[in-house]
């Protein structure tokens, strides 16, 4: 479940529950230190800190050319999804390394703020805040320069393989490994400090969260492989079925037939296309509420799907996927004019 936190540049931002439990923890580590509120004020500081880093990663993209689709924030950090992939290996390594300049920037704004604070009182108190919010962005900016997908690290590493030997997918490939390598050290030096009596629960799984992201990252590369030669036409379901946002989730389903294969219909309103439903969200409604249900309540917006022209191979939108929910819109003449459903990529790609 998200909350969408409004937009940014023009680029939603959403907030992931997880992100909530993060939260409490770090106020609880910080409430050692400092009052409840100025511990909470530490927190949401954070949060934002994080914010910043993951538009690092954005408004850099925007300027090498390429369109940031969301930026999703959670308990172990952010996300910025990228329409497409980087042009070329400077571009990549631009975007890469941007969001840990923003933390690093973070942070020397903090240990100065902390430095220039007085350290008695209610000030003292925010400097102790700022000190803890300088370490926190300088490990972040550490941390995610390590040479290890998904890390920032590791997409310089790519950038830089990239270059080397002109493969992209090869490079995607080393920088998945290293991640893979990088991740099993964490876990392993979490599991032996813990067993030391110095419990490390936090770093053990953010051990797991590389580990097991790198590991998708190589299956991900192996599936840019099957689908480099397969362009988007030629999976693409055209002509899609469009409803009246109105219209109940309940009498869609009885209608279902008109969708075809594409698993997804158009909602509209008058003559304005709305944005998408999949079949997938709208049979999860429990069977009770779908005549109180309209379509209007669970339209996404055309925006939060990656999007390609026919003639586009499946592999140049494949990093915008979702692995959960895999679509891709089929854009000719500047409208939809088709969509490549979840059920034929999955097929080609093997998940």
């Amino acid at each position: 479940m998200t909350l969408s936190l409004g937009r940014i540049a023009g680029i939603p931002v959403r907030l992931h529950w997880s992100a909530l439990l993060g939260a409490a923890y770090l106020a609880y580590s910080l409430g050692a230190m400092v009052s409840l509120v100025a511990a909470a004020v530490g927190v949401a500081c954070f949060g934002l800190s994080i914010l910043v880093h993951e538009l690092g990663h954005a408004l850099m993209a925007s300027r090498c050319g390429v369109t940031t689709t969301s930026i999703d924030l959670w308990a172990l950090g952010g996300v910025a999804r990228l329409a497409t992939e980087a042009p070329a290996p400077k571009a990549e390594a631009l975007i890469a390394v941007a969001g840990p300049s923003s933390s690093a920037l973070a942070a020397v704004i903090c240990s100065t703020a902390w430095w220039l604070l007085p350290l008695e009182g209610i000030v003292g108190e925010i400097g102790r805040v700022m000190l803890w919010l300088a370490y926190l962005n300088t490990a972040l900016a550490i941390f995610n320069m390590l040479p290890g997908s998904p890390l920032d690290g590791g997409r310089v590493l790519r950038a830089a393989r990239w270059r080397l030997h002109g493969d992209r997918l090869r490079a995607s490939r080393e920088a998945a490994r290293s991640g893979v390598v990088i991740g099993s050290l964490i876990v392993i030096t979490a599991i032996v400090v813990s067993l030391r009596g110095n419990s490390q629960l936090s770093l053990l799984l953010v051990g797991f969260f590389v580990l097991g992201n790198a590991r998708a990252e190589v299956a991900f590369a192996d599936m840019q492989q099957r689908s480099i030669s397969t362009q988007v036409g030629s999976l693409a379901w055209r002509f899609l079925a469009e409803f009246d946002e109105r219209t109940t989730v309940g009498t869609m389903l009885n209608e279902v037939a008109r969708l075809g294969q594409a698993e997804a219909l158009i909602a509209t309103n008058g003559d304005e296309q709305v944005g998408l439903v999949l079949l997938e969200h709208a049979l999860r409604i429990p069977e009770e509420e779908r005549d109180g249900t309209i379509l209007g309540d669970i339209v996404r917006p055309f925006s939060a799907f990656p999007h390609a022209h026919s003639n586009e191979n499946i592999s140049d939108v494949l990093s915008a996927l979702d692995p959960i929910e895999p679509l891709i819109l089929l854009i000719e003449s500047g409208g939809v004019e088709g969509i490549v459903p979840p059920t034929r990529l999955r097929n080609l790609l093997g998940i």
